[in-house]
């Protein structure tokens, strides 16, 4: 950075040391680019911690990158040392265990239910073109009322917080399926066949051999300018100014933006009302992350859990050693359960009726031998977890990123987007901001893209 006007300048300034903000000044060189970062580390939602040889992400991560150069980069950024695996999941639902996706596994839902789920499914198909107008809309067209009553709309409400039909149906793409009638119809014999841990079918997944999740974004750090301890207070994003609350203060001449989007927008000093007010609407999941060190292997064969019973706090159950062997020590088990909250619903305040309520129901899912076995049990708050698409968020976003396309904000990743944006989604958002920052041209979505194309 250079001086100028007694405050240091930059030509690209980038809020956030996410994989996201490093992908970003990683693919401009780390050239004339400072990386301002609000806490003491890189590496934002894919930090990863290591306790007493367990090593905990921020929530499960996997890459399911197809993009070429995505796949190429990650590979890359870890020497060549991932694991590649088929991810394999299951739905627990008051004492059945049910093969995912459920909707194509009715064979394993209890009697009389199995059977309501298939002619609600059918009869339902007379209504089936109707286009949704929100998420519970989409789920009886899809998957008939009594289904998505039962199981999605219950998972809804524990993960997104609120009611699908408070939801829009932007965000849903292929992330889940929507079945054939063969696929119900013989999928309640026991016929389906159909099983997929996640929303992109037959791909499997990577992870680092070693260091978690986090390990992708070493080396895109390795020589970057990264400012720890700047925590955005304020920024004038007319006269390109940027205020923090440690009392610094930076200009710029490119800004890319991978902090929430919320509170980019509020923080802009200049902006109308009903922008703020837009800002003020957007809403975020956030979660409890428990992690639970088990002195024994994991007693299922599963990646990870859905649990629909809204009695539970559990929500999503991942296995740390089926990401990587070397995520747990040998002949143990790391497990790690999600709880959500948000502004819909607030999270549990008292950690140690946490932890005794996940104990129990990890026991009572046979999940573990017994409590004994757990060597310990800690809960961490982890403050963003998925941007809502509720009912309010696409005029919010009609009415927010007009004023920031006109002052040439690029915003980038999950959060800077606002939008359901996984690793890849967010590499490839970064090199779309890099190419705009630089005034060049940038192919769509990438798709297809080159290591030459964007050296």
């Amino acid at each position: 950075m250079t001086a100028g006007n007694d405050r240091p300048h930059t030509r690209v300034a980038i809020l956030g040391a996410g994989i996201s903000g490093l992908s970003a000044s990683y693919h401009l060189g780390h050239r004339d680019t400072v990386i301002f970062e609000g806490t003491n580390r890189y590496a934002g939602h894919v930090h990863c911690e290591v306790v007493d040889g367990f090593t905990w992400d921020d929530g499960p991560h996997f890459s399911f990158a197809s993009n070429k150069y995505v796949k190429q980069l990650l590979e890359d950024m870890v020497d060549g040392e991932f694991e590649t695996l088929s991810t394999k999941s299951a739905n627990y639902f008051y004492g059945s265990w049910i093969d995912h996706p459920a909707q194509a596994n009715l064979y394993q839902v209890p009697e009389p239910l199995r059977t309501e789920c298939v002619d609600s499914f059918l009869a339902s198909r007379d209504d089936a073109d109707e286009p949704p107008k929100t998420y519970w809309d989409w789920l009886c067209g899809a998957m008939g009322p009594v289904f998505a009553a039962t199981f999605p709309a219950a998972y809804t409400r524990k993960y997104w917080t609120t009611e699908p039909s408070n939801l829009s149906t932007e965000w849903v793409g292929n992330r889940i399926l929507k079945p054939a009638v063969e696929e119900v119809v013989n999928g309640a014999k026991g016929l389906s066949g159909r099983t997929t841990s996640h929303y992109i079918a037959n791909s499997d997944a990577r992870y680092p051999s070693h260091g978690g999740f986090e390990a992708y974004t070493h080396k895109m750090a390795a020589g970057a300018d990264i400012r720890y301890g700047h925590w955005l207070e304020r920024v004038d994003l007319e006269r390109r100014v940027l205020t923090f609350a440690n009392g610094n203060e930076a200009t710029y001449d490119r800004l890319i933006s991978t902090i929430p989007l919320k509170q980019l927008v509020l923080r802009a000093r200049g902006a109308s009302d009903s922008v703020h007010e837009a800002a003020d609407s957007l809403r975020c999941t956030e979660f409890l992350r428990v992690d639970v060190a088990v002195n024994h292997p994991s007693r299922r064969e599963d990646t990870w859990l859905y649990v629909y019973d809204e009695d539970k706090l559990s929500t999503r159950i991942s296995f740390t050693e089926k990401f990587s062997p070397n995520n747990a020590p040998p002949g143990k088990t790391g497990i790690q359960v999600e709880t959500y909250g948000s502004e819909y619903r607030a999270l549990p305040a008292d950690h140690d009726v946490v932890k005794a309520r996940i104990i129990n129901e990890l026991d009572e899912m046979r999940l573990i031998d017994s409590p004994d076995a757990i060597q310990y049990i800690h809960v961490t708050r982890v403050p963003q977890g998925n941007p809502i698409f509720d009912l309010e968020r696409r005029a919010a976003m009609d009415e927010i990123n007009p004023y920031l396309d006109g002052l040439g904000v690029q915003r980038v990743g999950r959060y800077g987007e606002w939008k359901y944006l996984m690793t890849d989604a967010c590499i490839i958002s970064s090199l779309r901001a890099v190419a705009a920052v630089n005034d060049e041209s940038f192919d769509g979505d990438a798709t297809g893209i080159t290591l030459s194309e964007v050296g």
